[in-house]
């Protein structure tokens, strides 16, 4: 009896929810009718006043009022527009969470309901449903019944939980419902992730995990680092802390062109791209690094692309490539940099003395006095510039004085006047030539100048590197030969890019950036010491969210204390640090199965949501291994699965695998510049599926010849850990001594 009460009154809380929501919808298309017709109206009055000429500054004062008013009008109407996108989605399911919560001091029960935007009665002011980031929501994510509390902008409010619930809710009809301290497990999230997968990632928001919300609603600290391991919804948390950023700091003016971020590859921006919008925001800026870099060193050289710096590092058994990229990632290797710069102020910039008309203007001590305490600390390039400013203003002064004269003098000699002005102008213009040259032997300054000359004078490193645990034994010639050739034929290395870039902040300086306020970082493992460093001169004034994964990097060997070097790049800011241990993107047996190939498994609470054994299949041939995929893959369609992901382990072997399985059956050919995953096959490498996921995952031919060395453990781990809920491994052969 009571049940059936319960749930009577839920029916109708949410049909009165749902006429509110399709009252609001039909009020705003009304007001869209409206809008639409005054700014057309608005339009024609601009269009009649607009001045017909440029210079008729009357009709311009008379139009201006007229253009403000459509601006104001235009931005009112996009308003509406998007709080009836927001309503439009929020009509089929209104909400998924309630909580009921009576605030100490107070005897009145409040019935909080949640879900993507805050829906308030105008007449009443009630709130019919909270937007999930309000401060009072974090109690549904953080507590069960019993003591809760929530900050809100007044401060601390505690209270009691009373009663927590969550909803299935679609195409308006309330599928079920339940009380989550009755259900031990929780059924919302096992459902949600038994889904299958789409090409695109979906919103958390139903099933923001209570760790997963601290991250989410943290805002105090300067740079927030997040290492999460496969699978623990790390870009999910990134993404849903933007549009809380957005909500929460919206009164400090926070705005979507005030956050960046720096994504590793084209086909996961592509990925991501849905969720903010479906979160009730916009989009936010966002770059690729791989064309940032290539923005700013890419027209001076051609620069080797991630993706096959991974492949050559995993293929590569040549030990002097190998030590190149640990010696140029090293933490040392930035002190070497930094003595490399004072080096170069110091003893190769050759300060001339400058003369003007016979006398000295500035001497090359002054000059060299003042570039180096510089107390500003303005990049290298900056510094010179402004000297050169100094010296044009003084000869400009000069010139002036010097000029006075011959017009004194033409005015003794008045039919001459022409000509010696010509000349004496004439003769100044040689002469600021002649100083332009001189200035340019020490003003012009190159960033790759400068690089090669580190490795092109092998007794300068070893200056340089005195007191540093730096290798210079045969190798490191090697690498430097190898270095200056890379740039003499216009090209440089992927581990070179770092050390390029910091270069060219120190010696030019980075302007691009300058109005982003926050920045989010994925796979933060990708990036060695010197990018933060980077990332600091770049953005001095944001604030950073950095989250990644130590056990799927690709180019280094590195565990947890990788963090503590983002510590002290971001030394003197308030740095917080979450370790989320829970996975919950694949089945429980896959799960198991990915953790026993890594050398030093982390810490991982694997979700209890089980499902098939990862399959190992070992075939004779390449092209019988692909028939087998391909059959299989129809056999996993027809049971409802939709995307699938084959892993080869190099760019090479995909395109074989492409060029073998086209001819039995449908599949796409991922490529990390501009492409997307589909719902059907999608082929690709590990490096290119960081961050995906698909229903099924197929590892091709994971041999002892094909994954042999450290690199490719990690390459193989993160190939495995895409699967939501089947794995299948091929090989040629024996399996590689990973899978054991």
């Amino acid at each position: 009896m009571e049940q059936t009460n319960d749930y009577q009154l839920e029916l109708m809380y949410l049909n009165r929810t749902i006429d509110f929501i399709e009252d609001e919808i039909y009020r705003l298309k009304q007001m869209i009718m409206v809008e639409k017709s005054d700014i057309r109206k608005l339009r024609e009055e601009v269009l009649n006043y607009a001045p017909s000429t440029p210079d008729n500054f009357d009709r311009l004062v008379e139009v201006n009022p007229y253009i403000n008013e459509l601006k104001n009008h235009i931005v009112y109407y996009n308003e509406i527009l998007k709080n009836l996108k927001s309503l439009n989605k929020m009509v089929s399911s209104p909400y998924f969470g309630r909580f009921d919560f009576i605030e100490n001091g107070s005897d009145s029960l409040e019935k909080i309901y949640i879900g993507l935007k805050t829906l308030r009665d105008p007449n009443t002011f009630d709130i019919i449903v909270y937007d999930w980031r309000a401060p009072i929501s974090s109690v549904f994510y953080r507590f069960e019944k019993g003591r809760a509390f929530y900050k809100a902008p007044d401060g601390i409010i505690e209270g009691n939980v009373v009663l927590k619930r969550q909803y299935k809710i679609e195409n308006q009809k309330l599928k079920y419902y339940f009380d989550c301290n009755v259900v031990i497990d929780d059924e919302i999230l096992k459902e949600a992730l038994g889904r299958n997968s789409t090409a695109k990632m979906r919103t958390i928001v139903e099933t923001i995990q209570k760790e997963q919300d601290k991250i989410i609603r943290d805002v105090d600290g300067d740079a927030l680092v997040v290492q999460g391991v496969a699978g623990s919804g790390k870009t999910s948390i990134a993404l849903h802390r933007i549009a809380y950023l957005l909500y929460f700091e919206r009164d400090k003016n926070l705005k979507k062109d005030d956050i960046l971020i720096i994504s590793p590859n084209k086909i996961f921006s592509q990925y991501i791209k849905n969720v903010l919008p479906e979160l009730g925001e916009e989009n936010v800026n966002e770059i690729i690094f791989e064309d940032f870099v290539k923005n700013a060193i890419g027209d001076v050289v051609h620069v080797e692309e991630r993706s096959d710096y991974v492949e050559r590092l995993s293929s590569c058994e040549d030990k002097v490539m190998l030590d190149s990229a640990r010696l140029k990632n090293s933490s040392e290797f930035i002190v070497v940099l930094d003595r490399l710069l004072s080096y170069y102020e110091r003893n190769v910039i050759e300060f001339k003395d400058v003369y003007y008309d016979g006398k000295v203007v500035y001497s090359r001590y002054d000059l060299k006095n003042e570039f180096l305490n510089d107390k500003m600390k303005r990049p290298m390039k900056k510094r010179l510039e402004r000297l050169e400013m100094k010296i044009f203003d003084k000869i400009h002064y000069l010139r002036k004085g010097r000029l006075s004269k011959i017009e004194r003098f033409v005015e003794d000699r008045k039919g001459h006047e022409f000509e010696i002005k010509a000349y004496s102008r004439l003769l100044s213009i040689k002469e600021m030539r002649r100083i332009k040259n001189q200035l340019n032997s020490f003003t012009d300054v190159n960033f790759l100048y400068i690089y090669r000359l580190l490795f092109s004078d092998k007794d300068l490193f070893k200056r340089l590197s005195y007191g540093l645990n730096i290798d210079l034994s045969e190798n490191f010639f090697k690498i430097a030969e190898l270095t200056c050739k890379n740039i003499d034929d216009g090209k440089v290395y992927y581990e070179d890019i770092g050390p390029l870039l910091y270069l060219k902040y120190k010696v030019e300086g980075f302007t691009a950036y300058k109005k982003i306020k926050h920045v989010v970082i994925d796979e933060a493992q990708d990036y060695s010491h010197i990018f933060y460093e980077i990332f600091k001169l770049m953005f001095y004034d944001a604030k950073f969210t950095v989250l990644g994964d130590v056990n799927q990097t690709l180019d280094r060997g590195i565990n947890e204390a990788f963090y503590d070097l983002i510590d002290e790049v971001f030394a003197g800011r308030k740095i917080k640090k979450f370790f989320v241990e829970n996975s919950y993107r694949s089945t429980y047996e896959i799960n198991e199965f990915s953790i026993g190939l890594l050398k030093h498994p982390p810490k991982i609470k694997p979700f209890e949501r089980h499902g098939d054994k990862p399959q190992l299949v070992s075939r004779g041939s390449f092209e019988e291994i692909c028939i087998n995929i391909a059959n299989n893959a129809s056999e996993l369609f027809a049971d409802g699965y939709k995307t699938i992901g084959v892993i080869a382990k190099t760019k090479d072997e995909a395109n074989k695998v492409y060029g073998t399985m086209k001819n039995f059956i449908n599949v796409k050919l991922l490529n990390s510049k501009d492409d997307e995953v589909i719902e059907g096959i999608n082929i690709l490498t590990p490096y290119e599926a960081k961050g995906l996921e698909f229903d099924v995952a197929f590892v091709f031919n994971a041999s002892n010849e094909n994954y042999k060395t450290e690199y490719d453990r990690n390459l193989l781990y993160i190939a495995c850990t895409r699967a939501l809920h089947r794995l299948i491994i091929y090989s040629l052969g024996d399996f590689c001594k990973f899978i054991g």
